[in-house]
């Protein structure tokens, strides 16, 4: 079930201010009963790159050949004094020509402020109706994703995001550092593949769309939760196509939630994102009846969980059926707890 997110509108009249929020405070041991869930993955398989994370040294950060519904997640800062240069290459290895859409996007960075550039990139990737941009590449071709020719990062500079992309044939995808005047596609030929550093974060995953539906409908007679991207959970599996070696996705980045649940109360509940990890700071999107809200995770600032008690309520939910979409953001703490009181 690949996760629709093309169309959008609000929950009352104002996308930005159907629901108000509020920030609670969730004490650790708060007692709520764990809700019972009937799980699915599938959807695109996820490219996830984000080791080393402090980039020291040019060469190729990670790399793949794949094809059909594809999820890039990136996440990369330049260490080193001076400029440097971060792109995301596609290239056709084969005799055939590739065919490839752009579907969904949000990349950002730059701003020194890794939780604002990560909340920010998820605020575009979630929002509305997106342009879908397409292309083809003949044999030994390549393009660059980000720009079209890379991003120039100063030193300590961030730039991480989430790329949605269709590719009709096998196509080889690099995530790269490299110097400003570097030529791209003679690099993506020649550069060396960079270790991982001490945080394994990267690899290639398949069914990066995860679905819970809550078996039993919230009545509100006593408070329940849902704990995500947790290792109790369980994370992503998959390879590091670099090395051949299994890989986990320690955090699931990259990885779209959806949360499906019905409230049967007369009197309208509480629906709190709890992040337990610490401090977090992301979007994401609320949906009843085909209708949705961009919602900032919090709007009042730019992140919360500075304490362990501190929570936001995202809305006061009447009777109904309702979706949550969210996906953890770079830069944010795991794992989160929905909750329903």
């Amino acid at each position: 079930m690949l996760l629709s997110l093309v169309s959008f509108g609000a929950l009352g009249g104002n996308a930005e201010a159907a629901y108000v929020q509020r920030a609670v405070s969730i004490p650790e041991n708060y007692a709520a009963q764990e809700v019972k869930t009937k799980f699915a993955a599938d959807g695109p398989t996820l490219l996830f790159s984000d080791s080393p994370e402090m980039v020291y040294h040019s060469g190729i950060l990670y790399r793949d050949t794949v094809q059909g519904k594809v999820r890039i997640f990136f996440h990369h800062v330049n260490a080193v004094a001076g400029q440097k240069k971060l792109a995301i290459m596609l290239k056709n290895e084969k005799i055939r020509p590739v065919h490839y859409k752009i579907l969904r996007s949000g990349i950002d960075g730059l701003s020194y402020s890794y939780m604002k550039d990560g909340k920010k990139s998820q605020q575009k990737y979630f929002a509305g109706q997106q342009n879908i941009s397409a292309g083809s590449l003949n044999f030994d071709s390549s393009v660059e994703l980000l720009s079209g020719k890379g991003v120039l990062l100063a030193q300590d500079r961030l730039l991480t995001g989430t790329i949605d992309l269709e590719l009709d044939r096998p196509t080889q995808i690099s995530v790269l550092m490299c110097e400003p005047q570097t030529d791209l596609a003679l690099f993506n030929e020649n550069a060396a593949i960079q270790p991982m550093d001490e945080h394994p974060l990267r690899g290639t995953f398949l069914g990066s769309d995860w679905h819970y539906t809550v078996k039993q409908p919230i009545t509100g007679d006593k408070p329940v939760k849902l704990k995500l991207a947790s290792g109790e959970e369980g994370f992503a599996k998959g390879v590091d196509a670099t090395t051949g070696l299994a890989a986990e996705n320690y955090g699931n980045y990259g990885v779209i939630y959806k949360v499906d649940f019905k409230i049967d109360s007369e009197k309208p509940l509480s629906f709190i994102f709890n992040p337990i990890g610490g401090y977090f700071a992301g979007y994401g999107i609320l949906e009843s009846g085909g209708r949705r809200q961009l919602v900032s995770i919090p709007d009042y600032d730019v992140s919360l969980g500075g304490t362990i008690e501190e929570a936001v309520e995202l809305a006061k939910l009447k009777a109904g059926r309702y979706s949550f979409i969210w996906s953890p953001p770079g830069a944010s703490n795991l794992p989160v707890e929905l909750l329903w009181r």
